[in-house]
């Protein structure tokens, strides 16, 4: 079992060494019984600050130096931590104390950024590959062994300090696959490059001949990468990868202008094939499949005759991808694939906006407004037949012409969707979101808690537990569910005077779920609970 910092105990400890007589001392059978229970409770813990000593917080939230960008990588946090003058360090933390360190920090720039000055996050075995600027040498591909020496700059692809537009990060048979869109003083393109962590084995796989790029997904066991290229004057392309130049090649033109990437509007993969939606003026939105061949790439339905639906993301349960789009109606539409033409079909439609809340229990869920101003919940069986009301969900704002209900998170777990709801905005900060469970049966279907964190930048966040309850951050603090109001409780917190407010940013690293949250003044805090419940 390792040693964890807990804070308040480490004071202690050190009262226990000769601090003198007060509220922190005590004997060393109560020390031995304080530490005991905190190695076997089961709750929150401020692992480290990060706000630089002798810093002033500012006045919102956004603007405080914070854990961002938090990745695992090979069982060990790393993240980042910007300041308002854009210096910036890398961390990485084993869930102590001591084991939360800066791996590198680089100094400020004046360079207008717009953001952090670090992106792309990529774990790739014990390193992780990044996307870093850096005045010297601009925007270029950098990566880190955990130590000071080794977070370097892979190589300098645009010498000197323009620098070059990197993107799409993957891993892709043991190397990292991403796109580069060159600068004008080179060639002006986008390109496909791979690299290995060094310069020799940082190689260009294949050049567009323009700007273009588009989205697409990894299929692990055929080792392959399919992507699209998408761009205004030209047409969209569908291509694959295995990360070698002779294993780069088109497999479809699809011979329909581009919009901007407007014309893919999303992609799944679904097993070792990927379902993707075209969207053009000639043939309206089309569902269509690719398992990495040109045989293999193929139209599965016409959805819609129009190219102006609103499709919404996907779910993937039980090898099914069930998917919505709104129509001009507006008229919310709800299919399913298994990737498949005969398996692509339409469940129902609803004569009004909706939302797809989860898929479980073999029904999909969708929530929608009532006339009235309230919410409605309705299941629809995926193996057919028609919806069915479940329950209306109360909004006691109703009242209020602008305090329409929305969906803002969802997560299904063991059979039940627990999901987000606003109330009060559709654009700005809610009155509130709460948080409902459903199996898909109305005796099922329950109101868990209100009061959760309700800035956009924050996004509710709701995290799946393996025991099959479920973390988010409500009323100033994490709170955990098995889905019954009894189960519902705010966690204990292991730091005495503190507790994690506008917890975000939840992520699995070893032993540990790590998240971000503000302990109090002066700022925000590296945090973390075990990932198995006692």
């Amino acid at each position: 079992m390792r040693t964890r910092s807990w804070g308040w105990v480490v004071a202690a400890a050190g009262c226990v060494m000769g601090c003198g007589a007060g509220p922190e001392a005590m004997d060393s059978g109560e020390l031995a019984a304080v530490q005991a229970r905190m190695e076997t409770a089961w709750g929150t813990r401020e692992v480290q600050q990060v706000l630089p000593p002798g810093r002033t917080p500012g006045t919102r939230l956004d603007k405080e130096p914070r854990p961002d960008l938090l990745t695992d990588v090979a069982g060990t946090l790393y993240f980042v931590v910007q300041e308002e003058d854009q210096r910036i360090a890398l961390w990485k933390s084993d869930g102590t104390d001591s084991g939360t360190v800066v791996v590198k920090a680089f100094g400020p720039t004046n360079a207008i950024l717009g953001g952090l000055r670090i992106g792309g996050m990529t774990p790739l075995g014990s390193r992780l590959f990044f996307h870093l600027y850096e005045p010297w040498l601009g925007w270029e591909l950098w990566v880190s062994d955990g130590t000071a020496e080794g977070t370097r700059p892979v190589v300098d692809l645009n010498p000197g300090s323009e620098g070059s537009n990197l993107f799409n990060f993957e891993e892709l048979n043991g190397a990292l696959s991403f796109f580069r869109h060159a600068p004008y003083s080179q060639s002006g393109t986008t390109q496909l490059w791979r690299s290995d962590g060094t310069a020799a084995g940082t190689v260009q796989l294949l050049d567009f001949g323009r700007i273009t790029g588009g989205p697409g997904a990894v299929l692990p066991a055929s080792g392959l990468r399919v992507f699209f290229t998408d761009d205004f004057e030209e047409t969209v392309r569908l291509w694959r990868t295995d990360g070698t130049a002779a294993g780069t090649f088109q497999l479809k033109d699809f011979g329909i202008p581009g919009r901007y990437q407007g014309t893919i509007t999303w992609t799944q993969r679904l097993g070792e094939s990927m379902v993707f939606t075209l969207q053009d003026t000639v043939n309206g939105t089309r569902l269509w499949r690719t398992d990495g061949t040109a045989e293999g790439t193929r139209l599965l339905k016409r959805l819609d005759a129009s190219a102006n639906v609103e499709l919404w993301p996907p779910q993937v349960v039980d090898g099914t991808v069930v998917f919505t789009f709104t129509d001009e109606g507006p008229s919310l539409e709800v299919w399913k694939t298994d990737g498949t033409e005969a398996g692509t079909v339409r469940l129902d439609a609803f004569g009004r906006d909706g939302r797809l809340v989860g898929v479980a229990g073999g029904f999909a869920t969708v929530l929608t407004r009532t006339d009235d101003g309230h919410s409605k919940l309705w299941r629809l069986p995926l193996s057919g037949g028609a919806k069915e009301g479940i329950a209306v969900l109360p909004n006691p704002y109703a009242d209020d012409p602008k305090a329409v209900p929305g969906l803002r998170n969802a997560v299904t777990v063991g059979g039940r969707v627990y999901f987000a709801r606003t109330l009060g905005a559709t654009v700005q900060t809610p009155r509130d979101v709460d948080l409902w469970v459903t199996d898909g049966t109305a005796a099922g279907t329950r109101w868990l808690s209100s009061g959760l964190t309700r800035p956009d930048v924050f996004h509710s966040p709701l995290m799946a537990l393996g025991s099959g309850g479920l973390l988010f951050s409500a009323k100033g603090n994490v709170w955990v569910t098995d889905g019954t109001l009894q189960g519902t409780h705010a966690l204990e917190s292991l730091s005495a005077g503190k507790t994690p407010a506008e917890a975000a940013a939840f992520t699995r690293a070893g032993d540990d779920i790590f998240f971000r949250a503000l302990p109090g003044a002066p700022g925000f805090s590296l945090w973390a609970i075990p990932a198995s419940a006692p």
